[in-house]
Parts: C-alpha cells; structure tokens; sequence
C-alpha cells in the first residue's frame, strides 16, 4: 500500500519501477494531526519531507510577533530540502493545516540515495526555481501599499497556484479562512473581509456552495490589482 501512493508523488514519477523500487526502504511514513508542528523556524533539518495526503501550511512570524503564511503545501509536494542542502536551520514553521500522512527521508539517505539519482536531483531543481519565482510574486504583492491590491494579487497568485477554470471564471480549489487569507496578504482578517464584500458587490468574486472562492472575472480582478 505505501508504494502505491508513494509511487505516484511527482518526485519519484520519472523513474522506472526498478529505480523507484530501490528506493523504496529509505521512506518511513509517519502521520500528524491538525494543527501539529513538523519542525519550527530555526530548527536544524534533519530530514526531507513528502505529503502523501493532507495539507500543511509554511509560516513566519515577524518581529511583533505577526504570522504570514509562505505557502501552502499539498498531496505532491515536499519540503525540508533546503535545509539539508545548505546544511543551515530552517527559515520558516511548516504545521499541519489539515490530518496529514507524510513520507520521511532522513538526511543520510536523501545524500546517499537521492542526490546520486539524476532524474530525482532534476526534479529537486525544478521545484526550487518555481518556488524562487514564487517568492518573487510574494515580494512583488508585499510591495503594494494598498491592502485591497494586496488581497487581489493574492487570490490571483491562488488562482495560478490551485484553480480550475470554469469558463471564463477560475475556482480556487481550496478553502481558506479570511484569516489566513489575511496572513497571506499582510493585513488584518478584518481588512480581507471588508475587501472580499466589496469584490462580491463589483460581481468579480462568488463563493461557491461548498465554501470555494471563485474569481468571476480574473481580467477586471487584475486591473484592480
């Protein structure tokens, strides 16, 4: 059963069976529960991590004591690398937002095992550029003085990151609270709600009947950003 799912994660989806296979011993599958810390900013990285099911959520806390959300990682995605590359502590708290089933690698093995695999270590480097474009966009969004703009480049950076297009509207394919939309944007959870009444007044933004928000009309959204 755990080389089903494992087998699947884009990390490991370039490689043949045999390749994948002797690979296999070296993940240990463990499993945390909503709202557990998997390491803390500042933590020395022992291990690389890959999220079989559930979401978990990056963090970092400013010097008021402020969380923002750095991103959102899901069933695919893995994370932990960094530190094991650069041999320094972590720069941000990655929780679980949701019941979690992760699969671990420690940090002996990710150098014995998969930094000598060449489809595995591409697949690291690609990752690592999209994330570094990723946080280009953060910074790009950060650095507009308006909250409203803030909050509308944020739902336009969900919506490349989990939509689906429906039309000429894009659901985002995951909910998140005002609050953590709010941590995303660097304002107060007040500030997303006054903004999301206003964008749904405009007609630019719905929320579906299972809690999704759906971006009516990405085009007029980006302008206003």
């Amino acid at each position: 059963m755990k080389s089903e799912f494992i087998r699947g994660v884009p990390l490991f989806a370039s490689l043949t069976d045999e390749e994948f296979k002797s690979l296999e011993h070296i993940l240990l599958v463990r499993r945390y529960s909503k709202g557990q810390v998997i390491f803390q900013e500042q933590d020395t990285g022992n291990y690389m991590y890959i999220v079989l099911a559930g979401k978990l959520k990056v963090t970092k806390s400013n010097g008021s004591g402020r969380e923002s959300i750095l991103a959102i990682h899901q069933a695919g995605d893995f994370f932990g690398e960094m530190s094991l590359l650069d041999g320094k502590t972590s720069p941000a708290t990655v929780s679980a937002r949701e019941d979690c089933k992760i699969a671990t690698i420690s940090k002996a093995d990710f150098f014995l095992y998969l930094m000598k695999n060449e489809k595995v270590v591409q697949q690291i480097i690609r990752v690592l550029c999209r994330r570094l474009r990723q946080g280009w966009g953060r910074l790009h969004m950060l650095s507009h003085g308006s909250a409203e703009v803030r909050i509308c480049e944020g739902l336009l950076s969900l919506s490349r990151r989990y939509g689906l297009q429906d039309g000429g509207s894009i659901l985002i394919n995951m909910k998140f609270t005002h609050q953590e939309l709010a941590e995303m944007a660097g304002t107060s959870r007040e500030t997303v709600t006054r903004t999301l009444t206003r964008l749904q007044k405009k007609g630019l933004l719905k929320v579906d009947h299972d809690g999704h928000l759906v971006l009516v009309d990405p085009k007029s959204l980006s302008l206003v950003s």
